[in-house]
Formats: C-alpha cells, structure tokens, sequence
C-alpha cells in the first residue's frame, strides 16, 4: 500500500504529525520508510480499495457461525439477508422486498426480490432461505446461533431429531416463503438481519455444507479472494450486486488489534477508517486536521457491573444498590473515558423504545452507600472479587471504581483471568462479581433484559430471577403493539434498576475517523450492517 495511496497529502501528513510533537520520533523512522516506497515501487495495485480494521482473527467464513464481531462483519460483507438494518436501527427490505405479518403476529410472508443472484450467476429462491435455515438449525452444523430460529414452529422438533423438517417453513412459489411462529415473538424480525441468518446457496445432498468455512458463495457485493492469517481478508467487488455494484474496486479487512499500529497506518494512509483509540482522545478530537472527519455515534451499548445475587454479600438489595452509589461514574466519564460516553438509567440505551429519558440518574453518594452497607448488617464494610477479562483494556477505569468501592468501605478483590475462563466460572456461579458490556445484537429493547435478566436464560449469568419481570419480558416479547410494548419496556427497566443485579455504568460512544478524501462514509449503529457499497475516493486535485 503505497503511501500517497489514498490521495492523503504529505503536507496533510506531517501536519497532523506535528501537531503532536511527541508522536515525532516515534513516526520519522516509519514515514521515511514509507515514502522511499513509494518512489521505488509501481503504482499500487489497491489503489481504489477500501482498508478497514479488524481487531481479532474471524473464526470462519460460514455465516451460521456468525457470533463474534469480526465473522459478523464478514459474513456481512458477503451474504444477504431477507430484511436487513440501516444505518441507525430502522429495517428495510434486504433479499425480501416485502413482507407481510398476520395479525396474531404467528404467520410472516416474505416476497422475494427476482434479480439476486449468488457469485456463481445462479438465482436465489426461496427454496435456498429454506435450506439456509434449515441448515443453522441442524445440530450437525454445529451453530451456537440457533437461537435466532426457535421461534419457528418445528425449530425445537428438528434440532432434536424429532422430525426430518421443518414445519413453520412453508415454500409458496420460487419467490415466497412463509413462516410460522410457534408463539408471537416481536423481535423475530429483526433476527432475520443478523449475519447468522444470511441466505447461502441450497446444496442438493448437501444439508451441511462444510466448505463454506472457507469457500464462502454469497449473494453480497463483495467477493471473498483472499484470507491471510493473522494479517488481512480481501475481497472484489461483485459486478452483479443486486443493489447496484459497489462504487470501489475491492476491500481489505487489516487485522491490526494494537492501538498505536492503528494510529500509525491511518496517518501514513494505509487505513481508510479508525475508530479514535481512548488513549488517543484528546489528540484526534482536537486536531485541526482531523477533527472535521470525525462522526460520533451513540452505540447501542452498556457497560456494566453485574453482581452474583446468590452469593453473599450481593444476596441482599441493600449491597447492590450501594454499589451504583459508591462510583462517581461521571467523574470517570469525563477524566478517563474523555465523554465517550453517557451515563447508564438502566439497561436499555438511548435509541430504543422503551429508554426512560426521565428517570433521575443515582448520584454519586458515598456516605449513602456506605449507610446501606450498615444497614445491610456490614458496619465494616464487606469483601468481594471482581472478576475482570484482562484482554479488555479497562485497567485504568477498573482501578478507579475499586478505589471508589474502598472509599464506601468494600474490598474489592481483582481476579484477572482471560474470558473464556471467566464464562465458564460465571456459568457455574463461581463469580461474585464480574466487569461486563452488552452490545445489541439486533435493535429492540428486548435484546437488553431478556438475554440478561430472564430466569430461563442461559446468559443469565448473575443468577438473577424474579417472576414479575419474567412475565413481563414474555408480554414485551408477544405484543405486536408498539405502545404497549414501550410501557413494558420501561416497566421492566425500571424493576431492575430497582433491585440492581447490576451497577449500570455507561451507554458507550464511539468516535470514528475517516480519510478526508473518502466520500460517502457513513458510520452504522448496527455494526454488521454497513456494506461499504456508496462510498468512494474523491481525485485529488492537480
């Protein structure tokens, strides 16, 4: 990648370098080297290719494996689904161009798009959104995604070997299918736009398909060409993309997970896109050169402290309400996080139906907290262990809310351990506290009390259980009503802020930075939902 690739000038380069001369001698060396490049070297083959930004390696290119962040993008980028989301949270029409739902919500009527067509030329139908989720749902796929399809009438009997099919899935002609829900669920629709049910293309004797771990064939407007462990995944554009092709030549998804190799790349040219590292804040955001490329974007997003209500001292309200009080979470807001974020009413973000923006916040108030501790039978204060994923790059605000916690009389014990270590000793109740965040996986309020606060739910896991919000989160998820739906919501936020299983901290910002000759670029709430098809690079001038 050549360093005047993007058309980013020298001069806008060392300007922005020298805005900062501490980042001087650490760029020198790397600019020199870039630009000795440049002059030896043909014109960059990816000149008019778009470079992003991946933190981690993607775990596959199979969509119904589709449940971390990275293979989500992915998948995204090379398959389709019947509705997907916009750039806020709104739906609309994806291979399905219209929809119809009955009115007790059970029956979804999907009409297919004629013109959409899989990388190989040969025409989706509906025959193929049959066989897609038929073949998540199959227990010899192996899908940890089969969530998104219970709600199908026949799902359950399937994936347990009860029947051959699946009954709720009903083929109407070449360009409608229909489903049928065993109860109505309101959110179903929105699990139709996520990358693990994507449409990939029916194989006849094939109800598995497991090549497509690496030889993807999709209907999207990028097409896979090339995957290099640990250091990128590149793409061409499909010709043939439905919604029109896209306006540049290919993509390249750059596994860089260190923050300063981010930095360093961006500002030699070499990345399109970044989203401004914490640590860098202040620098990016007052930068006279980048401060006119950057979009804010309020995530939907929490994070949080969650509290193992079945393991003292956390068995009594009075110890957990105290916590939220104890932590001066605006003051760590501002000094640490820089305002990249807005303080936490309750579970449910701003953007979605059912966010109370008229609830007072809880205010920082030690003494408060530590008349609970008393109260709750703790003059002394009591001791806990914090549970903490090393690899989330938290220390700073982690260290700041144990000192806060000391200051109200607890003794907060870290336990630092990599995360897969940590789901499973929450999973078995082990945790008597744990950092965490929740990231929509589709847009509804029901995505941030049902997963987390429902008794029967396997991510449960501060084993919390309370009978009134139970029934309430099964009303929230049968009601078609919009209105009532957003009473419910708030009903069930504001019990659980009430009873505090967590300490609800923040509602996370993000802050990204683009190129300045890169046009179009639009940053997407949904993080899977952006195709990168409209934006392009702008000539520089002569």
């Amino acid at each position: 990648m050549g360093w005047v690739s993007r058309n980013f000038s020298h001069k806008q380069a060392t300007d922005s370098i020298l805005g900062n001369p501490g980042r001087i001698s650490m760029l020198m060396g790397l600019l020199v080297i870039l630009v000795s490049f440049n002059t030896c070297c043909p014109e960059d083959p990816h000149k008019n290719y778009l470079n992003l930004i991946i933190l981690t390696e993607p775990k596959t290119l199979d969509p119904a494996m589709s449940n971390d962040i990275t293979t989500g993008i992915i998948s995204s980028l090379m398959y389709d689904n019947l509705v997907q989301f916009g750039v806020g949270n709104d739906l609309l029409p994806g291979i399905a161009k219209s929809w119809d739902i009955s009115n007790d919500g059970l029956v979804y009527t999907f009409h297919l798009r004629d013109d959409v067509t899989f990388w190989d030329s040969t025409r989706l139908t509906s025959q193929d959104v049959k066989y897609s989720f038929q073949r998540t749902l199959n227990p010899a796929t192996r899908s940890s995604m089969t969530w998104l399809l219970d709600p199908i009438l026949g799902a359950r009997d399937y994936m347990q070997g009860k029947a051959d099919s699946i009954s709720g899935i009903r083929i109407l002609s070449p360009a409608d299918i229909e489903l049928t829900l065993t109860t109505p669920f309101a959110p179903f629709l929105g699990f139709l736009a996520v990358p693990a049910t994507a449409i990939v293309p029916f194989k006849t004797d094939d109800p598995v398909q497991v090549d497509l771990k690496d030889k993807p064939m999709g209907t999207g407007p990028w097409i896979f060409t090339e995957w290099q462990a640990d250091r990128k995944v590149s793409f061409k554009k499909n010709p043939n993309y439905f919604n029109g092709p896209a306006k540049l030549d290919g993509l390249i998804l750059n596994n860089i997970p260190e923050i300063l190799s981010q930095a360093i790349e961006f500002e030699a040219g070499n990345l399109d896109v970044m989203v401004v590292p914490n640590s860098e804040f202040k620098y990016w955001t007052h930068s006279s050169t980048w401060k006119p490329y950057i979009e804010k974007v309020d995530e939907l997003g929490i994070y949080y402290l969650a509290m193992n209500v079945e393991r003292p001292p956390f068995t009594d309200k009075r110890v957990r309400q105290a916590i939220t009080l104890a932590v001066d979470r605006e003051k760590i807001i501002h000094r640490i996080l820089h305002n990249s974020a807005t303080l936490a009413h309750g579970p449910i973000p701003p953007g979605l139906a059912g966010y109370d923006s008229t609830r007072v916040h809880i205010p920082y108030n030690p003494a408060e907290a530590r008349r609970l501790l008393e109260e709750a039978g703790y003059p002394e204060g009591c001791e806990f262990d914090l549970w903490v994923d090393p690899g989330a790059a938290v220390s700073q605000t982690i260290e700041a809310i144990q000192h806060y916690l000391s200051e109200a009389g607890f003794k907060v014990n870290l336990v630092r351990n990599d995360w897969n270590m940590m789901r499973d000793a929450m999973r078995q109740g082990q945790t008597d506290a744990y950092w965490g965040n929740w990231w929509a996986d589709y847009a509804d309020a029901e995505n941030f009390v049902a997963p987390l606060f429902q008794s029967k739910n396997a991510a449960r896991r501060n084993r919390y259980d309370n009978s009134v919000v139970d029934q309430k989160i099964a009303e929230l998820q049968q009601s078609m009503d919009a209105e009532e739906r957003k009473v419910l919501a708030m009903e069930i936020d504001s019990t659980i802020v009430e009873e505090a299983p967590y300490a609800f901290m923040w509602y996370p910002t993000s802050y990204t930075v683009f190129q300045p000759n890169l046009k179009n670029f639009k940053v997407h709430q949904m993080y899977f939902s952006n195709k990168y098809t409209q934006v392009y690079f702008e000539e520089e001038e002569e």
